[in-house]
């Protein structure tokens, strides 16, 4: 159980809330239990700012009969042309208590070492250096992968080690966690706070299992949400291999998940070898793509102005999609997309690096106009 001081969205939650949390998850019985664990945790993610959760409320959150708009589906286009992303939006009320229960989850529980994704101090960047400098990086994609994991699969997972919730509890925390799908099925939602975290506890025994394999035959193995990643020096890649025969029966024989052919690839080392974005050939880098663009939104922003430049912005680099709640087109901004460019420009190559300080000290200059 981890009852230090954890990164949460970005911001460090005091030890001695963590450690509450801890000990409250102990004395979990009743639903009054729940209540006091998650406004707990949402005094320690929001401070005065907090607003406390009422029993009615999180029976609300919990019980679909009580609340059947829980959740706004709408899509997204992915970056292939023509496919798209189904995310569902959980209500306002209900965010706000999966954002504490959340934090609880993320306090009582450490993933697997391999797995990268929505993990405090890890990151695209912790798990692509796993992979930099191998002779052969092998990529796999699952589909569906929220949608695949269901309700009971997670009722089942609570009522185990290191949870060990009772029956009332672990359904009560699946319920306010999972949600019914148009085919009637309790699912994982994409979109809801807790559910990141969900899948990392979904998966930690398919992660043991595949890094287990990945050392068998002297590979390296991560996983960010459902990018799956295998690298090393010997070719044992082969499609009916014994390698990826093991390893396909692990994910989908054992482990219920479905791999995506469509998107499997394996990358030599002459070819530009990626990891959840990351280019991993011989340091963490981005892609010239990636800076291209960035300093192009800035050129422009510098040479006809902000105005000028968001108009551009939004015909060539702001997907269409429309607002949930607004029902109108999704407005960007192009100093808030250019800003979080940057950060992850600096959190793939680290904050010494030229780049990165050239474009920072631009975007620096055009903010202070």
């Amino acid at each position: 159980m981890n009852s230090t001081a954890i990164i949460y969205e970005g911001k460090a939650v005091d030890s001695a809330v963590t450690t509450r949390i801890g000990d409250l998850w102990g004395c979990l019985h009743s639903k009054n239990d729940l209540l006091k664990l998650v406004n707990v945790a949402l005094e320690g993610l929001y401070g005065e700012r907090a607003c406390s959760v009422s029993m009615a409320q999180l029976n609300r959150a919990a019980y679909s009969s009580l609340n059947p708009d829980r959740y706004c589906s709408f899509r997204i286009p992915k970056k292939r042309k023509g496919e798209f992303r189904t995310i569902d939006a959980p209500e306002p009320g209900l965010k706000y208590i999966q954002q504490g229960l959340n934090l609880v989850l993320q306090t009582v529980y450490t993933p697997h070492p391999a797995a990268m994704g929505f993990v405090p101090r890890r990151s695209v960047a912790t798990g692509a250096k796993v992979h930099v400098g191998q002779r052969l990086v092998y990529n796999i994609d699952l589909k569906d992968f929220f949608h695949s994991i269901s309700s009971g699969r997670l009722y089942k997972r609570l009522t185990a080690k290191p949870f060990c919730l009772d029956g009332s509890m672990a359904s009560i925390i699946t319920d306010i966690c999972c949600y019914t799908d148009e085919e009637g099925r309790g699912v994982l939602p994409m979109g809801a706070p807790t559910s990141p975290t969900v899948t990392n506890i979904i998966c930690a025994r398919m992660d043991a299992k595949l890094t287990a394999l990945a050392r068998a035959y002297g590979l390296k193995y991560t996983r960010y949400a459902d990018d799956i990643t295998f690298s090393g020096m010997a070719n044992v890649f082969a499609e009916e291999g014994r390698f990826v025969r093991s390893m396909r029966n692990i994910i989908e024989g054992e482990e219920g998940f479905v791999i995506n052919a469509d998107k499997t690839r394996l990358c030599h080392r002459g070819m530009r070898q990626e990891v959840t974005g990351v280019t991993v050939n011989e340091k963490e880098n981005v892609s010239r793509k990636y800076v291209k663009q960035l300093r192009t939104m800035l050129h422009n922003w510098e040479m006809d102005g902000h105005e000028k430049a968001q108009a551009v912005f939004e015909r060539h680099y702001v997907p269409k999609y429309m607002n949930p709640s607004t029902k109108g087109p999704v407005v960007h901004h192009i100093e808030n997309v250019i800003a979080g460019k940057l950060l992850y420009l600096k959190m793939v190559k680290g904050e010494r690096d030229g780049t990165w300080r050239g474009l920072e000290r631009r975007f620096e200059e055009l903010m202070r106009v």
